[in-house]
């Protein structure tokens, strides 16, 4: 009964010299190469007795997935066996004799066989880039799911870049080869190939967790740092104005804090949620609303949410500010929407300006350094009256509940 052994390859078609080393080391332990899967490249080896055999791969001459029989025969003339086919790129030639010639005695004919690869080779690395590119300018489009997910956020972009390394990598060594074959200089046919294996099992091991639910985990431990609290039952300074210094009328009562109601992102109730990280050491979002206390009122409400954050530098709390205003400012089922923005003087502060929205609420902006304030208020009163009223939170220091 033969044995089969499979191993994945984790070898980059940009390093064929390891892939053949890599072959090479295998027979002399006595596992000899038979075929590779083609999407997967998953080796299948059978056991044999140990030798000094040699594999070479040449570079796939244009789509075909099989060489030609002339090309076969041509090759087994002088040696050297067809054995299988390494992903679309390369033919895997094989030699028992070690004392065989070498399948190519000049570089520039070799050359000519790299120069298709490199350039198909190129395209898909663009391709993948571009794609890394969009992924990880995610946090600068929406900046502020930097500071709601922080673990997600890192662990996804330590995996795209090591992804985005990995191909340019290959891409830069594939020409390497090419360029080196075009100066007349041979492939040497030995290299290293464990520091490889290690790079593309830590990616593809990153790869699989981002995949798997471990990336879900991610995103339950970023939820389970914030704390959420009864507005009327924190006692230590927040930085909020309440409904009733607005203006608000008797008949117009706040309803009690209920954890039910909130599960949803856009479900009002009194409460508060703080959290901290390395790159907002306070963050707070703080929802008010009040209903009218006549139940033959209209079914209407007024309410103010207020996001507070202290940053780790003055840029970080400038886009994150934008992202949450803008998110504040969006109107649902209106697209193109555009609030227009009215500056303030305020002294002392980095940015200061009022939005109107639709007339239906309005939207507070300070920024003072690296501390933002934004203030999505629905109601009878103006936040401009009350413009000196949340400059003063500013004076006040706050620790994360």
């Amino acid at each position: 009964m033969k044995h089969h052994l499979y191993l994945p390859t984790f070898l980059p078609v940009s390093f064929p010299d390891a892939m053949e080393t890599f072959l090479e080391d295998m027979a002399k332990k006595g596992w000899f190469l038979k075929k590779v899967g083609y999407f997967l490249s998953f080796c299948q080896f059978e056991k044999g007795t140990p030798a000094p055999v040699r594999y070479r791969l040449e570079p796939v001459p244009d789509t075909v997935r099989t060489p030609s029989a002339e090309m076969v025969q041509f090759y087994e003339d002088f040696g050297w066996k067809y054995l299988t086919t390494f992903s679309h790129f390369f033919f895997i030639f094989v030699a028992e004799n070690p004392d065989t010639p070498e399948i190519h005695c000049d570089p520039l004919v070799q050359a000519k066989g790299y120069k298709r690869m490199c350039r198909n080779f190129s395209v898909f690395g663009l391709a993948a880039l571009v794609l890394l590119t969009i992924f990880l300018g995610i946090p600068l489009y929406h900046p502020a799911f930097l500071l709601e997910c922080p673990r997600f956020s890192a662990f996804a972009l330590v995996t795209l870049l090591a992804f985005a390394v990995l191909i340019l990598w290959s891409v830069l060594r594939l020409w390497k080869i090419y360029r080196n074959l075009s100066h007349g200089n041979p492939i040497s046919h030995h290299k290293g190939y464990l520091h490889i294996l290690s790079l593309q099992t830590i990616a593809l091991a990153l790869f699989v967790l981002f995949l798997l639910p471990f990336s879900d985990k991610l995103m339950e431990w970023d939820e389970n740092d914030q704390i959420t609290q009864s507005l009327t039952a924190v006692e230590e300074p927040l930085p909020y104005v309440p409904l009733a210094e607005m203006g608000i009328s008797p008949d117009w009562v706040q309803t009690p804090y209920d954890p039910i109601t909130i599960g949803g992102k856009n479900s009002d109730s009194n409460y508060v949620r703080s959290r901290s990280n390395v790159l907002a050491p306070a963050t707070f979002q703080i929802s008010q609303t009040a209903y009218h206390s006549d139940p033959n009122m209209p079914a209407v409400a007024t309410s103010m949410t207020s996001y507070y954050g202290e940053m780790a530098n003055s840029f970080l709390a400038k886009i994150v500010g934008m992202d949450f205003a803008n998110l504040y400012a969006d109107t649902p089922g209106i697209s193109g929407y555009k609030m227009e923005k009215e500056p303030l003087s305020l002294s002392g502060f980095s940015e200061a300006y009022y939005g109107n929205i639709l007339g239906n609420a309005q939207l507070l902006l300070l920024r003072q350094d690296n501390r933002v304030l934004i203030v999505h208020y629905a109601g009878d009163a103006s936040l401009k009256d009350h413009v000196e009223d949340f400059a003063k939170l500013f004076t006040q220091s706050y620790t994360p509940l």
